[in-house]
């Protein structure tokens, strides 16, 4: 089977938190509270640096079976230090058979924040 990813920009508001969720609904692979998701940010596809990251290890990324929904969430202490005016990322799932699928991939933007410390 191949799985084409989602592809989704999105607009991160700096200082503020990010949220979003993605609905999955590939037959034959049903949610379970034993899959795991990754998500990295970078500045460019070939960057060796992270930007952020989002997993289910780090509760950035929740997987709700019951609803068949993917949640991300990055708080808004870690998007006040975001810096770039556009990034990449990916988001991959992986099965507890081993099967790991790239789900939803994009571009995201940077609005930066007036309102901050001084």
């Amino acid at each position: 089977m191949i799985l084409k990813p989602l592809i989704k920009n999105f607009m991160i508001y700096q200082g503020t938190t990010f949220m979003t969720n993605f609905e999955w609904t590939v037959p034959g692979y049903e949610l379970t509270d034993d899959c795991t998701a990754e998500m990295q940010i970078r500045s460019e596809i070939k960057s060796a640096q992270v930007i952020c990251e989002a997993s289910t290890t780090n509760k950035r990324i929740i997987i709700h079976p019951s609803l068949n929904l993917i949640e991300v969430k990055i708080p808004a202490s870690e998007t006040s230090l975001f810096a770039f005016d556009k990034a990449v990322y990916d988001i991959e799932l992986e099965f507890p058979n081993g099967d790991r699928f790239r789900i939803v991939q994009g571009q995201l933007s940077l609005s930066p924040e007036v309102t901050r410390s001084v």
